[in-house]
């Protein structure tokens, strides 16, 4: 998310600001807090010059295994033009090793050629200032550059008499008119966000090189089966896609994706008139299943979404509740999937996920519905567990809250019951403990507020951050811990 920075004079958009994390003290307090995520590098990044703030972005991406970023790109926001000049102008000088590109997303109202007019004037402006050789751009093989696309089919209009010819003819043809005017041959990557007919899916290949899929959750149907043999089928590029959660601190018009993009719109909303949306991810179950069917499918790509949209909760980005927990098992992964020898090979590293709260708990007083908006995949009871990931140069002896079970060698999981409090976690060998943690969050039964984030944390906090950025110092979500007292 291309605004989504913080340097000075740039604050944090209000759906993630940490001025909004707390239940009391502040102005969403009739809400309960109009955040439900309080993002780490927020107070290091607050008298940040852009360039300070981009490099920061970029080496904490490729802590977490990221090697580049698609920028959310939209029609009447340039600020982000400068923003993405500045992460191009970063790299060179840092000679950080990433890439970039550009995800044209829903681009609504005015004629296709005035929108093609406004997104070819400024990625122009930003390509001529990076330079079109520049080696960060993302392109393929052969030199075109790969451009994505979120809900991005409005870039073109459709007309009433379409010649017999389908709608991604002419969605094909807008971008490549895009291409001519901005001087470059793309390599589109169309996006799936819902479910797609045959036809559908066959006419996009017809025009698009390539596919990827948005945040729909892995289950033993998942549409990228079919999606990834039509591609192969079709000699079509399909590329994977992860995310680890997805809970809104986004505060939405009731039956809506309308947002209250500033708090007092929310405040004044009133808590009876708003709701929040989630998918169900079975903790880190979703994550995991999703990188493990990129690798089989031999993806080219591992899309990762995402990096920083903290509002839609599926961040990688520091920050108290998600931690490090996803970033450790994506840089497991992909050393699985690059081929190459596991970063925690000869280590005992143990990750916990779970809810601070049973998925049937009603928050109180600040009960704001949380509505599922896809077709539920995974069962929310799964979600009622303390689950543990465990990557093992050996097997071991599994201590969870003075419970015992036995744990293989390599990565392996096992769920344990909730139970009130903070978590506490052991690896023995030998009975020697060679890893553990204690978690300054905890689970509680009695929230105060609804809060369906999933929280991770592991044995490798410590080292994780250490040394991330100069004057990083990470930070702690401890609500539900007792020895903290409950904040709101």
């Amino acid at each position: 998310m291309t605004n989504i920075i913080r340097f000075r004079g740039h604050p944090l958009e209000d759906s993630c600001n940490p001025d909004y994390y707390a239940g009391k003290g502040n102005v969403s307090a009739p809400l309960g807090g109009l955040t439900q995520v309080k993002v780490m590098s927020d107070s290091l990044l607050a008298n940040a010059s852009l360039e300070e703030a981009v490099e920061f972005e970029m080496r904490a991406a490729i802590r977490s295994g990221i090697d580049g970023f698609q920028f959310y790109y939209t029609l009447g926001n340039p600020s982000s033009d400068e923003i993405i000049k500045a992460y191009l102008k970063v790299a060179d000088e840092k000679n950080i090793d990433f890439k970039f590109t550009f995800c044209i997303s829903h681009p609504d109202g005015s004629t296709e050629e005035q929108k093609i007019a406004e997104f070819a004037r400024r990625m122009n402006s930003i390509l001529d200032a990076a330079g079109r050789t520049n080696k960060h751009w993302l392109r393929t093989p052969d030199g075109r550059l790969i451009i994505y696309q979120w809900d991005g089919e409005n870039l073109a209009d459709i007309p009433n008499d379409k010649k017999g010819l389908p709608n991604q003819y002419y969605i094909a043809r807008a971008y490549q008119r895009l291409s001519n005017a901005v001087n470059e041959r793309f390599a589109c990557v169309f996006t799936i966000n819902k479910e797609i007919s045959e036809e559908d899916l066959n006419a996009f290949l017809d025009y698009f090189p390539a596919t990827w899929i948005w945040t729909l959750p892995y289950d033993h149907n998942y549409i990228g089966n079919r999606i990834a043999a039509q591609c192969k089928e079709r000699k079509r590029t399909f590329t994977a896609s992860v995310f680890n959660d997805f809970y809104t601190s986004k505060l939405l018009k009731k039956g809506t994706w309308n947002m209250y993009h500033n708090v007092k719109d929310a405040v004044n909303a009133g808590i009876d008139n708003v709701e929040r949306k989630y998918i169900t991810t079975g903790l880190s179950y979703n994550f995991r299943k999703l990188l493990e069917f990129g690798i089989e499918k031999d993806a080219s790509i591992i899309n990762v979404i995402t990096w920083n949209d903290y509002p839609e909760g599926h961040h990688l980005a520091p920050e108290i509740n998600h931690n490090e927990g996803f970033s450790i098992l994506l840089n497991y992964y992909k050393s699985k999937w690059k081929g190459l020898e596991s970063p925690y090979a000869g280590k005992d590293v143990g990750i916990v996920f779970f809810k601070k709260y049973r998925h049937d708990i009603l928050p109180e007083p600040f009960h704001i519905p949380v509505v599922a908006f896809q077709k539920e995949t995974i069962s929310p009871e799964t979600e009622d567990s303390i689950e543990v990931v465990t990557i093992l140069k050996s097997s071991a002896k599994i201590r969870l809250n003075n419970q015992f079970i036995n744990a293989s060698g390599g990565l392996s999981v096992s769920k344990f019951p909730m139970k009130e409090g903070i978590v506490k976690l052991s690896v023995l060998r030998n009975n020697k403990t060679v890893a553990e943690l204690i978690t300054p969050e905890g689970i509680t039964n009695t929230p105060y507020r609804a809060d369906r984030i999933t929280y991770s944390y592991s044995t490798e906090f410590n080292s994780f951050y250490n040394n991330l950025f100069e004057g990083f110092k990470p930070i702690f979500s401890t609500e539900y811990n007792p020895a903290f007292g409950r904040k709101h």
